[in-house]
């Protein structure tokens, strides 16, 4: 069985097709960033780092695509166009990359037509390349990175003008559509599909991993502390879907009864530009700083309205972090109560500032979770997932067998939601 793996950017997809190299199932990799040493020859480091930031992933280069043109009109939004034009920018490098790869494959079955069971695709760049894929009897898999469409609009609404956001979800829609399966991170995630009416058969969940490596404590240290009031961490975008306004109302409730409590933001500004006593900014960092902080913080906390995972829970979890979570983000799954963490209602600012003031008074109890904490994670590694998604995939997909009995018409079982009515 070989499989290719297509994504605009990276999120979580180069670890997809890490699992299927290791296994011998890569037909290919294609991406809208690079994935290679070689593709950073020529441009200077600053720019790297502003504008790609991303680490070279070990897969052989003949299996690797990259459309460079695809991070240049995403970036052209962090902080350079007006938000609704970067809104519109993004969507025009998602449908052209999906051409891109929907003309890719075409030439790719030509040359090898034996030599291709399945793609999986990232939602919004998933549907010409679907199209081209069912005409050539190619299964099809939609990696599912959020929630349903529906249950996101719910839980948190949309901040793209209304007409594009209209055209986002019945792209999605046709995808779903043209999926013969969809690939979800949490069970929060699956049950947002089933619950908009795709087939339960259809929807699969495969939790994402952490690098426990990066994250793990130094070997026999312990974390320092100067006993000077308890850290918290936030990493991620400065967002409504993240709870950051929540985070930051419940955190000004802690600050007034704990004066020495600190909070570190990590991730670009968002929505979140206001200043406020106790919290530090500290813009967006390198996995290995992000680690660092994790080390030196005492408690992360995660207050998503809707999120399908969350992969700072696991790692902060690797780094020895109790976390305070939402119901509404996925990796909540991973939290056990009062054992490495705890699980608060989603959109409930009161009941997060009564977790973190309990945290902000409990400093010497953090401390005593942490070992339990890094105990939790170590099932969340990454090498678990590589040996999860191939097997996922072979039963899936039937083995070995060519995906040729792969209806060339759309799934029935999204008509109900393929309307565009919400």
């Amino acid at each position: 069985m070989k499989v290719l793996v297509t994504h605009p950017g990276r999120q979580h997809s180069h670890q997809t097709a890490l699992a299927l190299a290791q296994a011998g199932m890569l037909a290919g990799y294609w991406a809208g960033v690079p994935a290679l040493a070689r593709h950073r020859y020529g441009v200077p480091g600053p720019l790297w780092r502003r504008f790609v930031r991303y680490d070279p992933v070990d897969l052989p280069a003949e299996l690797v695509g990259w459309a460079p043109w695809v991070p240049a009109l995403r970036r052209l939004g962090d902080g350079l166009l007006p938000r609704r034009l970067a809104a519109h920018t993004d969507l025009l490098a998602c449908r052209l990359f999906d051409r891109w790869a929907a003309a890719r494959l075409a030439r790719y079955a030509a040359g090898k037509p034996e030599t291709l069971d399945s793609v999986v695709a990232c939602e919004i760049s998933a549907l010409a390349t679907f199209r081209r894929a069912r005409r050539l009897g190619i299964a099809t898999i939609l990696d599912a990175a959020a929630l349903h469409h529906r249950a996101q609009d719910h839980l948190h609404g949309f901040s793209e003008p209304a007409a594009l956001h209209r055209r986002i979800t019945a792209i999605k829609d046709e995808e779903i559509a043209h999926a013969d399966y969809v690939l979800t991170v949490s069970e929060l995630a699956r049950r947002s599909y089933v619950e908009a009416g795709v087939s339960p058969e259809r929807v699969h969940c495969l939790p994402l991993g952490a690098d426990l490596a990066l994250f793990a404590p130094p070997a026999g240290e312990a974390a320092p502390r100067d006993g000077d009031g308890v850290t918290f961490a936030f990493a991620g975008a400065a967002s409504r879907i993240k709870g950051f306004d929540l985070l930051l109302a419940a955190f000004a409730q802690v600050r007034a009864e704990e004066p020495n409590a600190r909070l570190w933001t990590i991730g670009p500004p968002g929505d979140g530009l206001a200043s406020q006593p106790g919290v530090e900014r500290l813009g967006s960092l390198t996995q290995a700083e992000v680690a660092a902080r994790f080390r030196a913080a005492d408690c992360l906390v995660l207050p998503s309205r809707g999120e399908s995972f969350g992969m700072v829970v696991p790692e902060a979890l690797a780094a020895g972090l109790p976390v305070v979570v939402s119901a509404g983000a996925g990796a909540a799954e991973l939290v056990r109560e009062g054992v490495n963490g705890w699980v608060v209602p989603a959109g409930d600012a009161a009941a997060l500032a009564g977790r973190m003031l309990w945290c902000a008074r409990h400093e010497e109890e953090l401390i005593r979770l942490r070992a339990a904490c890094r105990a939790s994670a170590s099932a969340a590694d990454w090498s678990s997932y590589r040996e999860r998604l191939p097997a996922l995939l072979r039963e899936i997909l039937g083995g070995s067998a060519r995906a040729a009995s792969f209806s060339a018409a759309p799934a029935t079982a999204t008509a109900t939601i393929a309307t565009g009515d919400r």
